[in-house]
């Protein structure tokens, strides 16, 4: 992500902390709620969900070595769908969870090329599709006055539809269109320490590999607590390498984020 990117991604996310903060630090307080991943109430099960902004960027490598890499501002400008959030359920120690993520997105990709001598213009239009979700369960190993750590196991679903439309100067054009979708296993860990009544981090990581060669992701985020939801911002980095993909050899989602989450 280039720094205007970044600098985008920042305006619009600090942009919706100044919305909820004034509101929201009004009624702050330690109401005692039940947490919705790995410390739920014995007796029955608790819902939560998760809304977000995420300030990601697009970055991946074909199979000719070309880099494609749409950054945050691009991708708000150019996105048609969008949809990323979390549900979870938690008893006692035991967690079901499913992240999600949804986009549709373009990029315009020009750039000059030499050959024996010769320079050459190549231009290139992506039309990106991409849905994601993990799935699975997490069990609660270790609880404290103020961490819990829990150990997850699930799965990774990938859809990707790249089409791809370009021309070479003095050449004809061309037209590349791939779709397909990977299911991969992942073991991870997540867990919780509080700061204080209000304050607390979130953390999580997973490694896993099947119909890809390899994924894996991290994130960590600061929470605060307020009377019907807690405030949420931090930073996500989520990566697939391919074997045998016929058009990508790695994509990598990667930015901060901001958002909020609640019980119901």
């Amino acid at each position: 992500m280039t720094s205007r990117n970044r600098t985008v991604a920042l305006a619009l996310l600090l942009g919706l902390f100044t919305t909820l903060v004034p509101f929201s630090l009004a009624q702050a307080q330690s109401y005692g709620r039940y947490e919705t991943f790995g410390s739920g109430p014995s007796d029955h099960w608790v819902m939560g969900a998760e809304i977000y902004l995420w300030g990601a960027s697009i970055d991946g490598d074909n199979r000719s070595g070309n880099n494609i890499d749409i950054g945050f501002d691009e991708l708000i400008k150019d996105l048609e769908v969008g949809f990323m959030g979390t549900l979870a359920a938690s008893r006692d120690e035991w967690t079901v969870f499913a992240d999600m993520l949804y986009l549709d997105v373009s990029d315009d990709i020009r750039q000059t090329v030499r050959f024996q001598g010769d320079r050459f213009r190549v231009g290139a239009d992506i039309d990106l599709q991409g849905f994601t979700t993990t799935l699975g369960g997490a069990y609660r190993f270790y609880q404290s006055e103020i961490s819990n750590i829990n150990v997850t196991l699930g799965a990774r679903y990938l859809w990707l539809d790249a089409d791809v439309r370009g021309d070479v100067s003095r050449f004809r054009s061309f037209r590349i269109s791939d779709s397909g979708s990977v299911w991969d296993g992942v073991i991870g860990l997540r867990g919780k320490t509080d700061l204080d009544d209000r304050w607390y981090l979130t953390y999580y990581a997973d490694i896993g590999t099947g119909e890809s060669d390899s994924t894996w992701q991290a994130m960590a985020a600061v929470n605060y607590r307020c009377y019907r939801y807690d405030l949420v911002g931090g930073y996500r980095y989520l990566r697939w390498n391919f074997d045998n993909a016929p058009y990508f050899d790695d994509l990598d989602l990667s930015g901060i984020f901001a958002g909020v989450k609640f019980t119901f």
